[in-house]
């Protein structure tokens, strides 16, 4: 049976655990390989409170830092008259939502977390 975390634990792995928030990651779309960040929980809540069909464009927009897909050169040269509509030009249609729920993903959403009953050690 595996132990619980301790305080101490926690406390000894501060800059470990911290330094997990600025994780990036990369996914391979069909456009080739992008890295992403994990969305904060500002972003994450900001992203739930819009529409259905434009959170994952927004999301996505948010946490790829590579390629820059925000960038102008960029947007002009896809015609975007909104910066979200390089999401739709880039990826396919059914890879969008794949997309956005693996960044989501990395920050903990919707991941599976084990649990068991706790049973307490009686001497």
């Amino acid at each position: 049976m595996a132990a619980s975390v301790s305080v101490q634990d926690l406390i000894q792995r501060k800059d470990q655990i911290l330094a997990k928030k600025d994780e990036l990651y990369d996914l391979s779309t069909s456009v080739g390989v992008i890295t992403v960040r994990k969305p904060s929980k500002a972003l994450a809540m900001e992203t739930l409170d819009l529409e259905a069909d434009s959170r994952d464009a927004y999301l996505i927009l948010n946490t790829v830092v590579s390629p820059d897909l925000k960038d102008k050169d960029l947007q002009k040269a896809y015609g975007c008259a909104e910066p979200t509509d390089i999401i739709g030009k880039l990826f396919d249609a059914g890879e969008v939502p794949s997309i956005a729920n693996k960044i989501m993903q990395c920050a903990g959403y919707n991941k599976d977390i084990s649990a068991k009953l706790h049973e307490d050690v009686k001497n």
